[in-house]
């Protein structure tokens, strides 16, 4: 009988433990959508557009189709409070009051503010696995990016890949690569011939509006490459790039 009352002690002591654990998780996730349906309701009445939550915290996409290029490939994004905005009928990010462009600098100081919720092991590895110091927003079907990643293949550089397309038609061949056995093979025969790979299964889990969000926040132009130290450029030179990431390794900087 002893025993027995001890291990009832012992089991509701536990589920009180567990209980207590979880509070604070289910007060955090109250606390976010909260926050959520307040910065939605503000950017609403700022912009007189619809929006909706993005994978990335404090950040919102007008939640309606876009027509044109560059646009069509990647949404508009908006910043909690409509301090900043991506890709809003321009290529890189503005202020969201006056439309002003940000410097290459800001730019991709802003996106930095979201490294620790980008899904590295998601993106497409190329070159290696040393220390990822670049992110290459890249479209298989676009011949700049073909150029550049060529030269970057025959430099052996390692950068990470967020894949994309020029246009709509493509679209729906992003997941076909992404869930391939090996992607980073089969992105370079598309990007380098063409050649896609079978159609993915539908227990494919690949993420359109988690690379959609990346592309916008990179500015919908490919190719264009954000390196560690929160530089950002479009159509990036590969002697630069060579240059750029040969700096970062002597400075230890990665992401």
């Amino acid at each position: 009988m002893i025993l027995m009352r001890q291990i009832a002690v012992l089991t509701l002591a536990g589920l009180c433990a567990m209980l207590t654990a979880a509070a604070p998780a289910a007060a955090q996730t109250a606390s976010s959508a909260a926050t959520q349906r307040a910065d939605i309701e503000t950017l609403q009445r700022l912009y007189n557009e619809r929006f909706v939550a993005t994978p990335f915290a404090g950040l919102y996409q007008i939640d309606r189709p876009i027509p044109y290029s560059p646009r069509e490939t990647a949404p508009i994004l908006v910043t909690r409070d409509g301090e900043y905005s991506f890709n809003n009928g321009k290529l890189g990010a503005q202020h969201g009051d006056t439309g002003a462009p940000l410097s290459g600098a800001e730019w991709g100081a802003l996106v930095l503010r979201w490294r620790d919720q980008i899904r590295y092991s998601d993106l497409i590895q190329q070159g290696g696995n040393g220390p990822l110091r670049m992110l290459l927003l890249s479209a298989y079907d676009c011949p700049f990016s073909k150029k550049l990643e060529a030269a970057l293949a025959a430099a052996g550089t390692r950068y990470a890949i967020i894949p994309s397309t020029i246009g709509t038609a493509n679209k729906p061949f992003l997941p076909d690569i992404w869930c391939s056995p090996d992607r980073a093979a089969t992105w370079r025969r598309a990007i380098g011939t063409g050649a896609l790979p079978p159609r993915a299964s539908r227990s494919c889990r690949y993420d359109r509006r988690y690379f959609e969000t990346l592309s916008g926040m990179f500015g919908g132009s490919k190719p264009t490459a954000l390196f560690a130290d929160g530089t950002i450029v479009a159509s990036p030179n590969p002697a630069f790039v060579k240059q750029k990431l040969a700096t970062l390794s002597r400075q230890g900087i990665a992401f």
